[in-house]
């Protein structure tokens, strides 16, 4: 065990190289590491807790999702009893929770019941449940009711959580690189810490805009003045949608639309390419391509209104069929609202209202606090078991034992830069913990070693011996602790996390440093000082 090939030294202190390259940039000031190599310019992600950033809990506003749900419930019945011809209704309105209806012959009551429960879909046809997104009663001899049922509302509550975390991660990290924390708290709750935010403000505005895009067909009333009145009164022609406008001119819309932002296939700032402003351009997928150049195919020389978040951006008149399936939107953008928008529209639109109901930022300087205490406590650690090393072993194997133990140190960092890891304050437990942890391999080897000089075995023997008889207790002690901090991991969330991540790091470095480095550093000496007696 004490014979090293080439290329095992090779490998080793390669390994050993490659940590400390990795782990460097961190000892080294901003301005030094700017003018490194790119893969050279990376430091360990500090959580939350040390370099202060924003907290914030957010309520999922449920109640307009259900609404929606009715909503769409409500337009699909009056789109199939339309299409079916003659199957004529009194009213059809949506009412505590609930959308109630009236058929106006009674004749028909039974056409209609059968076309509702037609309606009455498989909640997720990819499992084997049997629950139905609706259910249907009749009321009386020509009403009917129509209830979205618990388990499609659970559904929708659960879907509702999952894509608005997934559209926030887009909107605030779209680069995937600040470490954030997103995470469901209870039913209806959002968990957002956002690590190193400098502008609170900039984060709320992402999360309070809903990015809802649709291209709306602009209506023959906007042009008539008496219409524009009614409808800014609330009276609007049946299917009609009425909308402010940036630049002061409300209009009158087609309400229903099959082109909405959920077409986007990709957006992104640019220039208008003959007038030399912000604009920002889009493409559509397969599907909605086709919609649109069909659409702009059939209304050629009327207009379209972009429509965002209930606001009309701009509304350019069709001069010809737009079949690429791309194309630009315009509206008075500067250069960061360009690049903002598409920024909103690339990450999709918020299924629902957010609101913050708790908001807390953690001061940098809590943070450097933190660190400060985390390093003296580290050097603390490191200097006493060093001494212990020193006095309990002497001064050769208590050197090998603490240069192992800043090998350790070295590739821990290293390995926490490399794998884009977040250090959070239980981290640095962890590591503090793993400084502690990691000398107790040396300690069974050394152990090992001076019980078999005391046996009366020459010098390489007994550190042969040692180190053989000595890995099979290592490993066991140290793979028990790897499983609970794997566990730790899995169950856990945000700082248990951190504090998992840096213990498995360490418990596996401690192993390769003890086992390997430490064997290789004696291994060297033995060879170099032929020693006839071990100073252990």
């Amino acid at each position: 065990m004490l014979i090293f090939s080439r290329w095992k030294v090779t490998l080793i202190l390669g390994t050993v190289l490659l940590g400390l390259l990795f782990a460097l940039p961190n000892a080294l000031p901003a301005s030094v590491r700017d003018n490194l190599p790119a893969p050279m310019q990376r430091t360990i992600n500090l959580g939350l807790d040390l370099q202060g950033g924003a907290h914030m809990l957010l309520e999922v506003d449920l109640s307009s999702v259900l609404t929606q749900a009715l909503e769409n419930e409500r337009q699909t019945i009056l789109e199939e009893f339309r299409d079916a011809g003659r199957l004529r209704t009194e009213f059809v309105r949506i009412e505590d929770d609930a959308v109630v209806g009236r058929v106006r012959d009674e004749a028909d009551m039974d056409r209609a019941m059968t076309l509702l429960r037609s309606l009455a879909r498989p909640i997720d046809p990819t499992s084997l449940s049997q629950d139905k997104t609706i259910t249907v009663e009749q009321v009386g001899d020509k009403g009917f009711q129509v209830n979205v049922t618990d388990a499609n509302i659970e559904f929708i509550r659960k879907r509702t959580i999952a894509q608005s975390i997934n559209v926030l991660r887009k909107r605030i990290d779209p680069q995937g690189t600040t470490e954030m924390t997103l995470a469901p708290e209870g039913d209806e709750r959002i968990l957002l810490q956002v690590p190193g935010a400098k502008d609170i403000d900039e984060i709320k505005d992402r999360i309070n805009k809903t990015a809802n895009l649709s291209f709306n067909m602009v209506r023959q009333e906007s042009t008539n003045a008496a219409a524009m009145a009614a409808a800014s009164e609330g009276r609007l022609p049946p299917g009609a949608a009425y909308f402010p406008s940036k630049d002061g001119s409300p209009l009158i819309v087609d309400k229903r639309t099959k082109i909405t932002g959920e077409c986007l296939k990709s957006s992104s700032e640019g220039i208008h390419p003959t007038a030399n402003y912000p604009i920002v351009n889009f493409s559509f997928n397969v599907r909605c391509a086709k919609e649109f150049g069909d659409l702009t195919s059939k209304n050629l020389g009327k207009r379209f209104a972009v429509v965002l978040d209930g606001e009309i951006i701009t509304a350019p008149r069709i001069n010809g069929a737009i079949t690429g399936g791309s194309g630009f939107i315009e509206g008075s953008f500067t250069n960061e609202s360009a690049r903002e928008l598409a920024l909103l529209l690339n990450a999709g639109a918020l299924p629902a209202k957010l609101i913050i109901v708790e908001e807390r930022t953690v001061s940098a300087e809590l943070g450097n606090d933190s660190i400060t205490a985390g390093k003296v406590a580290s050097m603390i650690g490191l200097i006493g078991v060093a001494i212990f090393m020193w006095l309990s072993y002497g001064l050769r194997f208590g050197t090998i034992a603490n240069l192992a133990l800043a090998t350790n140190i070295i590739l821990i960092a290293g390995s926490l830069t490399l794998m884009g890891a977040t250090l959070t304050l239980p981290g640095i437990a962890g590591i503090i913990l793993t400084i502690g942890m990691a000398v107790d391999a040396n300690v069974l080897i050394f152990e090992r070693i001076r019980e078999e000089t005391y046996l009366g075995r020459p010098p390489v023997n007994a550190i042969e011996t040692g180190y053989r008889r000595s890995l099979a207790p290592i490993l066991d002690a140290n793979i028990t602790t790897l499983i609970a901090a794997i566990t730790l991991y899995f169950v856990g969330s945000g700082p248990i996390r951190g504090f998992a991540v840096t213990l498995a790091i360490g418990i596996v470095m401690s192993v390769f440093t003890a086992v390997i480095v430490a064997r290789l550093m004696t291994a060297t000496w033995l060879r170099g000082s032929r020693p006839k007696t071990l100073p252990i």
